[in-house]
């Protein structure tokens, strides 16, 4: 989102985020996130997410090194469940799980 006026960045992340495949098989993949998860950087977590899913059993979620996570986040997280793949996620922070916590997603994403 951008000032009218200036055409700059309301708000610039702390952190730019970053994605990496930890461990991948056939079935299982492990992806590792650090930063911060917001309509900025959901693109680059969504196509991550959208490359890790499919053909999978389970996919897991680091969300660890995550500083902030909003509703781009989540809804990218929602978009990329599919039958068959138990897409979950892990090492989630008490700031973040939180969000999952009045999402009502803990049950259906948290390990």
């Amino acid at each position: 989102m951008a000032d009218r006026l200036t055409h700059e960045p309301l708000t610039v992340p702390e952190q730019l985020l970053t994605v990496t495949a930890v461990q991948a098989t056939d079935d299982y993949a492990r992806l590792r996130c650090a930063g911060e998860i917001d309509q900025a950087t959901a693109p680059l977590f969504a196509d991550a997410l959208a490359e890790a899913v499919p053909g999978r059993r389970r996919v897991e979620v680091d969300l660890s090194e995550v500083s902030f996570l909003d509703s781009s986040g989540i809804n990218a997280l929602v978009q990329h469940r599919k039958p068959g793949c138990a897409l979950v996620v892990v090492n989630v922070p008490p700031h973040i799980r939180r969000v999952f916590d009045i999402t009502g997603l803990t049950a259906i994403l948290c390990a």
